[in-house]
């Protein structure tokens, strides 16, 4: 059966169906997907009731997949666990707990493993259990925004680079958040600010929480440039907030796309999200 794709955002973003995750997919299936995430940077699969075997095999298609860091839900494994759910009491774990201050750094708006020297390529995030209302996620189109770019913009920022930490991002949260062990982990590494999908060819400007700084710049002018990007980037016209449903995945382009969590009422409400993520350019 042939893949179906449905636009959900005039930019950006495709619904998908014709294809069960649950089970092997076939190489053309797995191609069509690569295009359509290539062409649309965020897709969305609709009832699938995936296990984690089932999750990291259709993941695996796609290249090798990260390891969690160190200290995270689900550190060394493939799987990050985005969850108000203690995995081994299954009570929910109160908003003061170090495991949900840690995570409210994926509020800000990212891209996955930007402050890694391989930066991801796709993140792959299954809705096991969502809250009833809250807990959304939003996406931001780097491409769209980077298109609205003035050709003035487009010519200053062409060629600059700038340092991606997680220390940095984290410690906007919280200072004490990270142990050296863990900062250790992941230290700072260099990217360029205008990404090119070497695909189709298009752009996308390369910023979130993780960039620090631009190399090259007074580290306050740098940082006023990349938060001027990211207000840019971040504007209603350029983002999609997907509304999770039971069984949801979300496939996204960490090359084209910002993402964030929503809040929602944590005590009330649990959510369960296990995420696997494709390590490449």
């Amino acid at each position: 059966m042939a893949l179906a794709i449905e636009k959900l955002h005039p930019l950006f973003v495709a619904e998908i169906s014709g294809v069960d995750l649950t089970r092997p997919v076939d190489d053309a299936t797995i191609e069509a997907i690569r295009a359509a995430l290539d062409e649309h940077s965020v897709l969305v699969f609709r009832n699938q009731d995936i296990t984690d075997a089932q999750q990291q095999a259709f993941s695996e298609r796609f290249g090798p997949l990260e390891r969690m860091l160190i200290g995270s839900q689900g550190g060394g494994t493939p799987f990050a666990l985005l969850t108000n759910v203690d995995p081994e009491t299954g009570a929910v774990i109160p908003p003061d707990d170090r495991r949900m201050i840690r995570n409210a750094g994926n509020m800000m708006w990212h891209s996955d493993s930007s402050f890694k020297a391989v930066p991801a390529l796709a993140s792959i995030l299954s809705g096991r259990e969502v809250p009833n209302e809250g807990g959304e996620t939003e996406f931001a189109s780097l491409r769209a925004a980077y298109d609205a770019l003035p050709e003035a913009m487009k010519r200053r920022i062409e060629g600059l680079v700038a340092e991606h930490s997680f220390a940095y991002s984290r410690g906007l949260v919280d200072p004490t958040i990270l142990n050296q062990e863990q900062k250790d982990e992941v230290p700072p590494v260099l990217q360029s600010l205008v990404r090119q999908n070497p695909v189709n060819g298009r752009k996308a400007i390369y910023v979130g929480s993780h960039a620090s700084h631009i190399i090259g710049m007074p580290v306050e002018e740098g940082r006023a440039l990349l938060r001027q990007l990211l207000e840019h980037a971040t504007q209603d016209r350029f983002v999609y907030t997907h509304k999770w449903r039971p069984k949801d995945i979300v496939m996204w382009d960490n090359r084209a796309v910002l993402h964030r969590g929503r809040p929602w009422a944590y005590m009330k409400y649990r959510r369960v999200m296990h995420r696997t993520t494709v390590a490449g350019l």
